[in-house]
């Protein structure tokens, strides 16, 4: 083999290797698991690098952060934990902001039995074995679901009659209810706008001054702000992006 050849061929394996490698790991709260599946799968068809996801309660997905889990991007359910991660020297610096502001609903699959609508809501009504929400110690949907309870005067008899589910996360309290387990839960909106799986059932949404503002942060993990991060960031900034992420049921920080 000539050297110029040699030296074509080291090049192109070079180049191949560095773009394999290309890729972005995110960890999201379980509440944007949805959108940001939809949205990663846009970005790797139009760019070719591979997104891998992992999901959870933001409580978790901070621990292992902290332990030095592999990911790039931390997509928080909450503003407290990049904070904590910023302050922490755990993140690149002036990389932490806000991408949606998150919302709460009830649901119910099975409104003959059950209505979504808290008003209505009786906890002494024998149909009635569990209500599904986030655990308020792991997940910030958690802490919302118990402002709302309190607020339309059910928390106090909900738990003292044990009807209350908690899942780790609002994913998990989703689940909760999907399967029959809950018959009413409080949930993110983007699960019951999934445009690819809708829900049956009926939909109570919560006023917005009812629980506390679901501000959702996301941060660059120190030592991972590589092309490939910063490119997946800039697409998700953009106003057809923004567009989609509305659609899910979110309000966006991002002018359109």
């Amino acid at each position: 083999m000539g050297y110029k050849l040699w030296c074509f061929v080291l090049l192109w394996s070079f180049s191949v290797s560095v773009f394999a490698t290309e890729e972005v790991r995110i960890a999201v709260a379980s509440n944007f698991l949805i959108p940001l599946k939809s949205l990663a799968k846009i970005f790797t068809n139009q760019t070719g690098i591979p997104v891998h996801i992992s999901n959870g309660a933001s409580g978790m997905l901070y621990a292992k952060v902290k332990r030095g889990a592999p990911y790039d991007l931390f997509f928080s359910a909450d503003a407290r934990r990049p904070l904590l991660l910023e302050q922490e020297g755990l993140t690149e610096k002036g990389s932490r902001f806000t991408y949606v502001i998150g919302r709460l609903v009830a649901w119910s699959p099975n409104e003959k039995k059950i209505s979504a609508n808290l008003l209505k809501l009786n906890s002494t009504n024998p149909s009635l074995r569990y209500l599904a929400m986030a655990n308020p110690k792991t997940a910030p949907y958690g802490v919302a679901s118990v402002a709302v309870l309190k607020h339309y005067g059910l928390y106090e008899s909900l738990m003292t009659q044990k009807k209350v589910a908690l899942g780790e996360s609002v994913g998990k309290a989703y689940q909760y209810t999907v399967t029959g387990n809950a018959q009413i839960g409080l949930v993110a909106k983007s699960y019951v706008l999934n445009l690819k799986h809708p829900v049956k059932g009926e939909v109570f949404d919560i006023p917005r001054d009812v629980y506390p503002l679901l501000e959702q942060q996301v941060v660059v993990i120190k030592g991972r702000k590589t092309p490939a991060v910063v490119k997946f960031l800039t697409f998700f900034q953009t106003p057809a992006i923004q567009q989609q992420i509305q659609a899910f049921g979110y309000d966006t920080p991002f002018p359109q």
